[in-house]
Parts: structure tokens; sequence; C-alpha cells
């Protein structure tokens, strides 16, 4: 009877410690996007313009108070010449209510506490020097410090 009663001691000991440190106390920030490769699709470059609605969603994994997060593009280039700069795209989310050119990074999730989700919305302006074809690019997430 002794050793049963030493055992569930232990065993009620090591439930408590295991609870006193749970992750869920440890703060954390997770940032992600999907799609893992952002497609703005196929422009009618006469136009001028392309608008893509949803084109991406960041999502914003935390349990504590976490700063903006931030968007930056690279130039988009195109193999055999043309070029698409950062001055003409531009994006939208929800709170933004209108498009902001991505000439320098812009804030699309502002600081908060707890999880976000944000849905992206892009346009780009693209004129007749830019000819058809695939262009590649890099889309930078960061997210800050909260102040």
């Amino acid at each position: 009877m002794k050793k049963l009663v030493t055992w569930t001691i232990l065993a009620v000991l090591l439930s408590v410690a295991g609870t006193s440190t749970a992750t869920s106390d440890v703060p954390f920030v997770s940032v992600s996007a999907s799609p893992d490769e952002l497609d703005l699709g196929a422009a009618n470059f006469f136009a001028g313009v392309h608008e893509v609605r949803g084109a991406m969603t960041v999502d914003v994994e935390a349990n504590c108070w976490h700063g903006p997060v931030y968007l930056s593009i690279t130039p988009l280039k195109r193999p055999g010449g043309g070029l698409i700069e950062p001055a003409d795209i531009f994006v939208r989310a929800p709170k933004m209510g209108q498009y902001v050119s991505l000439k320098k990074p812009v804030v699309v999730v502002p600081t908060s506490v707890g999880p976000r989700k944000v849905v992206l919305d892009f346009k780009v302006h693209a004129g007749v020097d830019n000819p058809a074809g695939h262009y590649t690019g890099v889309v930078t997430l960061t997210i800050v410090p909260p102040v």
C-alpha cells in the first residue's frame, strides 16, 4: 500500500509540475502567407491596370501583443527583358480602404493582440513597355516589435 501511495503522490507532483511550465505561457508570434507563390495573373497591358482580389492571405498566429506586419516587394523581372517596379504594384487590406503603392514597405496587419487573418488585394500598373511573359520577384513579410 505504501508503494501505491508513493507512486500516486509522485504522479500528482509530476502532473502539477508539467502544467506550471506549459508552453501556452510562453509568448509566441508566427507569420505566414498563402499561397506560397503569389500569382498576379495576366494583364491586358494596353488597359494599364490589372487587379487581383484575394490574391494573398496573411495569417498571424500569436498569444501576445505583436507589432505591425509590413509587406514589401522587389521589382518584377522578366527573363529577356521587362521590369515592373514596386511603385507600380499596389496592395489593399480590408481596413486600408484604398490601394497603397509598394514603393516602400506597407503595413498590412496593424499592431494587435492575438491571432489575425488578413486577405490582401493587389493591383499592377503595367505599360506597353512591359512585354507579356512570366515575371518573378520576391514578396517579404516583416513583423516588428510592438511600440
